[in-house]
């Protein structure tokens, strides 16, 4: 008796069973690359969520408060800048504030505002494609933003760009804790505030797709090999990590871990209950009462 596989080599035919084996394990094997490709192909949106001003969100600006408009490339950029003395006056110290994803240069005025030293100022990053910002971020345009807005600064001032190196700072959140972090490589920082940092965006996007896949991520913030660049060019630096314990979308252990890498240069501020928002306004008075010292 002819045994079926036998019958389907001499008949020239693939038996059902057989086909539909090889169209199961096809089916598996495509799985994973159609995951990679649309990961590869859509990684920015998964990064960047560029969130533009409402109209209400412009309006009633106090006077102390001044749009900063300049070009990076072919387009149009926007930045604000917001200091107590106003205008006419130097500030001792010149925070540069890079907002968390899907957030607003803007939203950093509830953590400025009743800022207790009238002598510092804050210098609010959009990044291309955000506010009232144009174009698209990565890496690249976004330091482009930051430095292009400092040198906008510097010529309503009416000073060389060199009187503000003396007295800059840098504060971010979440991706803006890494633009912060990579902005104080290249200018002569003094203190750093990082509020839930990733250890590097690779390594956030393995906790969520797993290490093979986040081999993919092109843009790749790397705090850690920000902070090491900062710990061997800069040594008198100060930073700041502050991370909420209830963090659900950056996990606590990575500011912790960064924080434990490199204890010359970090102090570490845990946020009891903090989560990835939270940990901004329930660490507020201390965070500002280490800007100020």
């Amino acid at each position: 008796m002819e045994k079926p596989f036998e019958a389907v080599r001499s008949s020239g035919r693939r038996h059902p069973v057989a086909t539909w084996l090889i169209r199961a394990l096809f089916a598996i094997l495509l799985i994973p690359v159609v995951v990679a490709s649309f990961l590869y192909t859509q990684q920015h949106k998964m990064i960047y969520h560029p969130r533009p001003y409402q109209p209400h969100e412009l309006q009633g600006l106090s006077s102390s408060t001044v749009e900063l408009e300049f070009i990076t490339g072919a387009s149009r950029q926007s930045a604000l800048y917001m200091s107590p003395r106003g205008i006419g006056q130097l500030p001792d110290r010149l925070w540069i504030a890079f907002c968390g994803n899907g957030s607003v240069a803007l939203d950093w005025r509830y953590f400025v505002q009743d800022y207790p030293n009238a002598s510092d100022a804050f210098l609010l990053i959009d990044y291309p494609g955000y506010g009232k910002s144009q174009g698209y971020a990565t890496i690249e345009s976004t330091r482009a933003a930051a430095d292009q807005a400092l040198s906008a600064l510097a010529k309503t001032l009416r000073v060389d760009e060199s009187q503000l190196e003396p007295r800059l700072n840098a504060i971010g959140h979440s991706l803006g804790a890494a633009a912060a972090l990579d902005f104080a490589t290249r200018h002569p920082v003094q203190r750093i505030v990082a509020f839930a940092p990733f250890t590097s965006l690779r390594e956030e996007a393995a906790t969520v797709f797993g290490g093979l896949l986040s081999r993919l991520v092109v843009e790749n913030y790397d705090n850690r090999a920000r902070l090491k660049e900062l710990a061997r060019h800069s040594p008198g630096v100060r930073v700041a990590i502050v991370h909420g314990s209830d963090d659900a979308i950056i996990p606590f252990r990575m500011g912790q871990m960064l924080a434990a890498e490199f204890p010359g240069l970090v102090q570490f501020f845990p946020v009891e209950n903090g989560d990835h928002v939270s940990v901004i306004e329930l660490s507020r008075k201390q965070v500002i009462d280490w800007m100020a010292r």
